[in-house]
């Protein structure tokens, strides 16, 4: 193991690491980088089991045999009635990079949705971090509290390194000042059934307004989606739109 290090070079150290310190904004991005493959097929499958007798070779003709558009229809009328099991089998998984304040609204969709994310107990930001600035406010007074809160979030660093903690554990315990925006990456892995349900909640807004850049990022994993999938349009459609056309076909 190597030598402790002297109170003197530890503040050496966490002076240069101020000095070389990045305060600056980056917009939140989204990167689809793996989707269960023959999804369409699976589904499908799914359903088949539940309501067919034949056998899985007599299945496996049938899917052979079945016009795409007609196995397009089975799959989308599955969720349209929120037959959710049959598509909750398939995945999407995405690389996410925004602020705190989307992460802790994502992470409470916990059924179907599989988060790994940055921690900022293992990763101490001695040179700074990078945020997302929301819209409406100024980008000079915006960037002057970022830099506050970094110094409030090194004096207290510097101050548990200097009481004999480690990296580890200072920045365990100064990460409570930290805001809400700082950027965190993670990668989530959503089911399809819960795609479409934070599409309804984070995008659409069926359970009321959603928050500006949480709705920028589902809006990218939903077209990301329907860009990998196309046939899986109709799914992220708006139900309010779809049941007053419906209202409407009755009525004529």
């Amino acid at each position: 193991m190597p030598p402790k290090k002297s109170k003197e070079e530890i503040e050496q150290e966490i002076n240069e690491n101020i000095a070389k310190r990045i305060i600056e904004p980056i917009v939140p991005s989204v990167e689809l980088i793996q989707r269960t493959e023959n999804m369409k097929y699976l589904i499908w499958r799914a359903a088949r089991v539940c309501y067919s007798t034949k056998s899985m070779p007599e299945l496996e003709e049938e899917w052979n045999e079945t016009p795409e558009e007609k196995k397009t229809g089975l799959v989308i009328g599955l969720i349209e009635r929120g037959h959710r099991t049959t598509y909750s089998h398939t995945n999407f998984s995405y690389v996410i990079v925004c602020s705190r304040v989307v992460s802790h609204q994502i992470v409470r969709h916990q059924v179907g949705v599989t988060i790994d994310q940055e921690s900022q107990r293992y990763v101490p930001y001695e040179t700074g971090f990078r945020y997302i600035q929301p819209e409406g406010v100024d980008d000079n007074s915006f960037k002057g509290l970022m830099e506050k809160s970094h110094d409030q979030y090194m004096k207290l660093y510097k101050e548990y390194r200097l009481s004999g903690l480690g990296k580890r554990e200072s920045a365990e315990l100064a990460r409570y000042v930290l805001p809400s925006a700082i950027s965190t990456r993670m990668v989530c892995t959503t089911s399809l059934a819960a795609l479409i349900h934070l599409n309804n909640v984070r995008v659409q807004g069926d359970t009321g307004r959603p928050q500006g850049e949480t709705q920028v990022v589902c809006h990218e994993m939903v077209r990301l989606a329907r860009e990998a999938e196309p046939w899986l349009k109709p799914a992220f459609e708006k139900k309010k739109k779809k049941e007053k056309e419906q209202e409407e076909t009755k009525v004529n």
